[in-house]
């Protein structure tokens, strides 16, 4: 194996385990709020406070590239990430998740950077797109954590005991990962990173927000954070909206978590191929208006069947979204790639704020399917937004 195709199995190993790490426990989610005691809107703050953990630490991640390389610190944070995930399982009281909550999702945060960083040192020494096949090996990793963690409650583990054996597992992969040394930089990547803008990556964090708002970063953050409300609110709330719709959603909830995260998969496994023959922007525009008719006309129509429909529909539609703005980001002018996907991904983390307040507090108000809508207006509000976030590309 040659050292790109070490690089490239490395950075395929970091999406995987982020993916599986990061949905093992979202199936029993409706376990979690009954366990802790809380209403819609009290698990929608909840989860707010924990994922506001990426906001605090996200934009750490392009200094800490720059000192050490993107490997060795998604290597530590991945590592860092797997105590709190152990104490979720456990833990009975809404400030204790919380809080174990907020640091798992900071060191996600970091990782989340580090590894699409990786990926595109990779696809730039390959001179062809195949950022999508990481971001499908993710998504591969979060069917196997969300199988993982449906299995785990079908067969009565507790969910403390599943996610302290995934740890431990997970650890033991991440140090062979690193330690067998698949995730070399390829000669002269690191330094193309490093000297790509000059000194920008030793600008502070309002420095470079300004920089990145004055090359027109503001349509991409707005972008992705509707993005990650298109990507997120199916895949969190499902388990939520279908155990109020049904008396016994176990089945339900595993078949739509497997139905999603399966058609993203296939989405970003197909993913290269299709935004070269159809074009980037115009895909984006035809799958969004897709997610926003299913998805609309699945709430409407309040069956279970109509909703993995729609899963489904969303989960192939939202393929590509991500990793095109990661891509777009680490073209912003006057920003170094690794500080461009940092700052794109910290306005991700945004949205995963924003996601569960916004169908918590809407499902308090109004009822779950009121709050799932978001995902069909966010859908429609990424049409517009497609062309002119994506400029680089679609040229």
């Amino acid at each position: 194996m040659t050292p790109l195709q070490r690089s490239r199995a490395g950075a395929t190993a970091f999406f995987a385990i982020n993916g599986i790490l990061g949905f093992a426990f979202v199936p029993r989610l409706a376990e979690i709020q009954a366990r802790l005691g809380l209403d819609d809107a009290g698990l929608g703050l909840v989860l707010a406070i924990g994922t506001a953990g990426g906001l605090v630490v996200g934009p750490l991640a392009a200094p800490l590239v720059h000192r050490w390389g993107a490997v060795p610190v998604a290597s530590t944070v991945g590592l860092l990430a797997l105590p709190p995930l152990v104490l979720m399982g456990w833990a009975t009281a809404p400030a204790v998740f919380a809080i174990a909550f907020f640091f798992f999702w900071a060191a996600d945060a970091l990782m989340d950077s580090c590894m699409n960083t990786r990926a595109l040192e990779v696809e730039a020494s390959y001179g062809r797109s195949i950022i999508n096949g990481f971001h499908a090996w993710w998504s591969l990793g979060s069917i196997i954590g969300s199988a993982l963690g449906a299995l785990s409650a079908l067969a009565g583990i507790s969910l403390g005991i599943f996610l302290s054996v995934l740890a431990v597992l997970a650890a033991v992969s991440l140090l062979t990962v690193w330690a067998a040394g698949v995730g070399a930089v390829p000669e002269g990547e690191q330094s193309r990173n490093d000297d790509a803008s000059g000194q920008t990556h030793h600008l502070s964090r309002r420095q470079a927000l300004a920089v990145m708002f004055g090359s027109g970063g503001a349509l991409l953050a707005a972008f992705i954070m509707a993005a990650i409300l298109v990507e997120d609110v199916p895949a969190r709330w499902g388990s939520v909206y279908l155990t109020d719709r049904l008396a016994d959603p176990g089945a339900w909830i595993a078949v739509t978590y497997v139905v999603l995260t399966s058609a993203m998969t296939l989405g970003r496994f197909t993913g290269d191929r299709i935004v070269e023959r159809f074009g980037e922007v115009r895909w984006i525009r035809w799958s969004m208006a897709a997610v926003a008719l299913a998805m609309g006309a699945a709430l409407i129509a309040g069956t279970p069947w109509a909703f993995v429909l729609a899963s489904a529909v969303s989960g192939f539609g939202v393929a590509t979204l991500f990793p095109a703005a990661m891509r777009a980001a680490s073209r912003l002018p006057g920003v170094t790639p690794a500080t461009g996907i940092a700052l794109v991904t910290w306005f991700s983390r945004i949205g995963f704020v924003v996601s569960p307040l916004a169908v918590g507090l809407i499902a308090q108000g109004a009822g779950i399917a009121w709050g799932m809508s978001v995902v069909a207006v966010a859908a429609i509000a990424i049409i517009p937004l497609a062309g002119a976030a994506l400029r680089e590309r679609a040229t």
